[in-house]
């Protein structure tokens, strides 16, 4: 887990605020897993350990390091899987919404 001569990233592992759920996801190498508009829709991304890797609709690929900090939101990325063979570890941070949400308009 990425520190700096603070301690831990509370982002993390440290106490969030009861409006904000944080999730540990898993990112095996193989199948990419593609990615879901709404999967994350406000989530802030951070790996935890191992290589992410982004591909977009277009085939390009970009590679992500431990304390690599992302948004899907609203961006072009069509898959992402583990890099180098290995699984990564994201932990995903997003806002707990009420029961009735109100979207964006269109």
């Amino acid at each position: 887990m990425p520190d700096d001569e603070h301690g831990p990233l509370p982002l993390l592992d440290g106490a969030l605020p009861a409006s904000f759920h944080r999730e540990e996801v898993l990112v095996p190498p193989d199948p990419p897993r593609v990615l879901d508009g709404a999967e994350w829709p406000d989530g802030l991304i951070v790996v935890e350990c191992g290589v992410l890797e982004v591909t977009t609709p277009d085939g390009a690929t970009a590679r992500f390091g431990p304390g690599s900090v992302l948004a899907f939101a609203r961006t072009r990325a069509a898959a992402i899987r583990g890099g180098d063979g290995e699984a990564a570890v994201l932990v995903v941070v997003t806002r707990r919404w009420p029961a009735q949400r109100v979207t964006d308009a269109p």
